[in-house]
């Protein structure tokens, strides 16, 4: 890189002096040939509305380069405390992709580049797609449909980036089959807290590989990753089951998630109120007259199963009698289930729909104190009573996810944790979706309900019940102790290898920023 390298550290030098206060950028400054801006307007913002931390710059890269040459500057300066945070879709909770007067990396900015590899029959190996971190799930389904080809594994939201789910796990209705999106992965590019940009994979730099995997952005920023493709099918079949037992429920979701040979998607969730089940209808396009019927029931709370099996041309005759085979071993309330054909494309983006809806009533760009746990199957009904005695069915407003995922299908190398109680395969993910409309929820209001989480996460996580958070918030290094459990000795090295200075990911509450003199 020669001149361009020289001139760079000489120009992020400056900025370093600069920002030794870490309230530096008076407006936009061009320091060729990194363009360090002053802080946007997303870069202090995120899904979640709840926290609002403003950087001192951002970069808006147009190639890996230019994060290599920032994190390369930064873990060789002596007397910066900056840190940074890479940003990919903004779709955080309580500021895990913020850096207070840090530096934000805007990864949208990255070329979003998407190359499929369609595996020829009879050649060795799988097919694949190489994206970049920034670019959206959406547009690599997009973009391998074309060619008949789709990744395994899902978030329910597909707006999301491709850096970003990796840092976390990426969960959804099919994790119980394929496992999350960090076990389809196969190849990352990366560059390190200190400064390196590396290719690895579970051969080549293992360690790095299963490190980022699931690692909350703590060593290094996504900035390509090598997605596992499969066939594509063409149409869904789409079932939802009602129950008024929550035991029955839950049996029949892991009787589901054992017939992986026929089943390709389960999830499942609460019925609280009239309201929580027509927001979750926006996306099936089916009439369901239990809205009606439910009235006529003494059952304060129900649930609901959704399922789904893939419709493939060739064996699209034989569809209708798997889903019957299925439904007939389900203990569902009578005559309480329902069924549609969508195409695979609008199944998978079918939240966008509910999105859609959610803007139109000004209810989307609003603060969401949402709370996500991965619950034992030991604990999973203490759990639902815990969530009831915490919340009044009649006046909650939003969506209560529950369904199973399963322990295998995860690969313990990765940094994503689980609940380490019980022996159980079987792992339930709970999900208490809300949306704080400001016209009803003031900031008290806001308050509360995530003192509400607050009280939920300190009971669930406690041995009874041995939950998780997953999206976890925490600022208490024995909290992040606790909650990595038998998993923080080794993540604590894997930190000192990839990011001593502690720069990276300052919005996860679990480091502080360190100088090369008191590492």
């Amino acid at each position: 890189m020669g001149f361009s390298f020289f001139c760079s550290r000489i120009n992020v030098l400056l900025l370093l002096a600069f920002c030794s206060s870490c309230k530096f950028i008076q407006g936009p400054m061009d320091f060729e040939p990194l363009k360090i801006l002053q802080t946007t307007a997303s870069a202090s913002l995120d899904f979640g509305r709840i926290f609002f931390n403003s950087p001192s710059a951002v970069l808006r890269p147009q190639n890996p380069e230019e994060i290599y040459q920032l994190l390369t500057f930064l873990s060789a300066s002596s007397f910066s405390k900056v840190t940074v945070a890479a940003r990919g879709a903004g779709h955080s909770i309580h500021g895990q992709a913020q850096a207070l007067n840090g530096i934000v990396i805007e990864m949208d900015s990255l070329p979003p580049s998407i190359k499929i590899h369609r595996k020829r029959d009879g050649e060795p190996g799988l097919s694949y797609a190489d994206v970049s971190g920034g670019a959206l799930w959406v547009d690599l389904l997009r973009e391998s449909l074309k060619v008949g080809l789709a990744p395994r594994s899902w978030t329910d939201y597909l707006y999301l980036s491709i850096g970003g789910t990796l840092s976390n796990a990426g969960i959804s209705g099919q994790t119980f089959k394929y496992g999350p999106q960090i076990s389809n992965v196969l190849q990352l590019d990366v560059v390190t807290g200190r400064g390196e940009l590396v290719t690895c994979s579970p051969i080549q730099g293992p360690d790095l590989f299963y490190s980022v995997l699931g690692g909350l952005g703590q060593f290094g920023v996504i900035t390509s990753a090598r997605i596992l493709l499969q066939d594509a099918p063409e149409k869904v079949k789409w079932i939802r089951a009602f129950y008024d037992n929550f035991e029955i429920f839950t049996k029949d979701q892991e009787l589901l998630v054992s017939m992986e040979n026929k089943v390709d998607y389960v999830e499942g969730f609460m019925v609280l109120n009239e309201q929580s089940l027509q927001g979750s209808s926006v996306s099936f396009p089916s009439y369901m007259g239990f809205i009606q019927q439910r009235h006529a029931t003494s059952s304060d709370v129900f649930y609901c199963i959704e399922f789904a099996v893939h419709c493939h041309l060739e064996k699209e005759s034989s569809v209708d009698q798997v889903v019957e085979e299925i439904s007939k071993q389900l203990s569902y309330m009578p005559s309480f289930i329902y069924s549609v054909e969508v195409s695979y494309f609008d199944f998978l983006n079918r939240v966008r729909m509910e999105e859609m809806s959610l803007r139109s009533r000004g209810l989307w760009e609003v603060s969401h104190p949402w709370l996500n746990m991965l619950v034992p199957k030991s604990g999973i009904a203490q759990f639902r009573d815990l969530l009831l005695e915490n919340i009044s069915p009649h006046t909650f407003e939003g969506h209560i996810l529950i369904y199973p995922i399963l322990r295998n299908k995860w690969n313990s190398n990765t940094s994503a944790v689980l609940p380490e109680s019980g022996d159980d395969n079987v792992i339930y993910i709970v999900s208490v979706l809300r949306s704080a409309n400001p016209t009803t929820c003031s900031s008290k209001c806001l308050a509360d309900l995530l003192d509400q989480n607050g009280r939920v996460i300190e009971a669930a996580t406690e041995s009874r019940i041995g939950a998780k958070q997953y999206l976890c918030h925490l600022s208490l290094e024995r909290q992040w102790r606790k909650h990595f459990g038998g998993k923080w000795e080794r993540f604590l090295t894997r930190k000192s290898e990839f990011d001593p200075l502690h720069i990276l990911a300052p919005g996860q509450g679990i480091f502080q920023r360190k100088n090369s003199q008191n590492q």
